[in-house]
């Protein structure tokens, strides 16, 4: 008997090459193992659906995204982001903290101040002068005369002159300053004096006489011939220039110190018979002069 046969017709176990041979020769052969159920809730690609399960529809293919539609940033690859940083010295420079808003106000509030102290200054200025309103003094001549006036080289003379001066204000007074009087033949100076600083109250006048000689005064040669001409037929025209500096004041305000320059003009000097002695010729009546700033 074979050893490998056990007598129900069944071959022993660790035979292949026996066993093998069993099957080929028309045998059947015996039922797998029993094992562990599928699960029917995991399983693999390809190995189909359980009995009874009924398979999802079939994904729908791919469609595109219509004309203007802008995908997920999600349906493309990532990129790697960049950040720009702004120029300048904003992130060199360590910010420095302070109050900025306070210093600002302060500012301002400062600059408001002044602007309204300035303007109540100029205010009050502009109101008292207004108020005051400075008026310029009125000059007059009262009287011209000469003696003893000889053309020749040089010209000698010997003038008296009269003039006023009034101060028109009824709240200031006047001060006057470098006060100076000159005697002209057109443009020539024939004589020149100087009278000392004084000060006028309001609405006084003063009457300064003064005595001036021509000995020393140097002119050219045409104008003491124009100048005999004129005395030949009878007259002489000379101009009196008057100049000094003039400030006006009250207790509380006082004006700048200022040039006026009174110019005396047309003082018609007649002689008296072919002599060297002349007098203004004005009718008895003061001339006024035209004064300059």
């Amino acid at each position: 008997m074979d050893p490998s046969h056990d007598g129900r017709g069944h071959h022993q176990k660790g035979s292949f090459s026996q066993e093998s041979s069993s099957y080929m020769h028309g045998d059947t052969a015996p039922p797998p193992p029993m094992g562990a159920p599928p699960n029917m809730m995991y399983y693999s690609p390809g190995m189909g659906y359980p009995p009874g399960a009924h398979a999802p529809p079939p994904p729908m293919p791919h469609q595109g995204y219509p004309p203007g539609y802008n995908p997920y940033p999600n349906d493309y690859p990532p990129q790697p982001q960049v950040y720009h940083y702004p120029a300048g010295p904003y992130f060199s420079n360590p910010p420095t903290y302070h109050n900025v808003d306070r210093t600002k106000a302060f500012v301002r509030g400062f600059v408001l101040c002044s602007c309204v102290i300035f303007a109540g200054l100029f205010a009050a200025t502009l109101i008292m002068a207004l108020m005051l309103h400075p008026q310029l003094p009125v000059y007059t001549v009262n009287s011209l005369s000469v003696a003893n006036f000889n053309i020749s080289t040089p010209l000698t003379a010997d003038w008296n002159t009269t003039f006023s001066i009034l101060n028109d204000n009824d709240k200031l007074n006047g001060v006057f300053t470098d006060f100076k009087v000159d005697l002209l033949y057109r443009d020539d100076a024939l004589a020149m004096s100087f009278v000392p600083d004084f000060e006028l109250e309001k609405k006084e006048i003063r009457r300064i006489d003064e005595r001036m000689s021509s000995n020393g005064f140097l002119l050219p040669r045409w104008e003491l011939d124009e100048m005999a001409k004129e005395q030949a037929s009878g007259s002489v025209t000379f101009i009196l220039r008057i100049a000094s500096m003039v400030e006006f004041k009250s207790s509380t305000i006082s004006t700048k110190m200022s040039l006026i320059l009174a110019l005396c003009d047309g003082l018609k000097v007649v002689f008296q018979n072919n002599t060297g002695n002349g007098a203004l010729d004005n009718g008895g009546r003061p001339i006024i002069c035209q004064l300059y700033m």
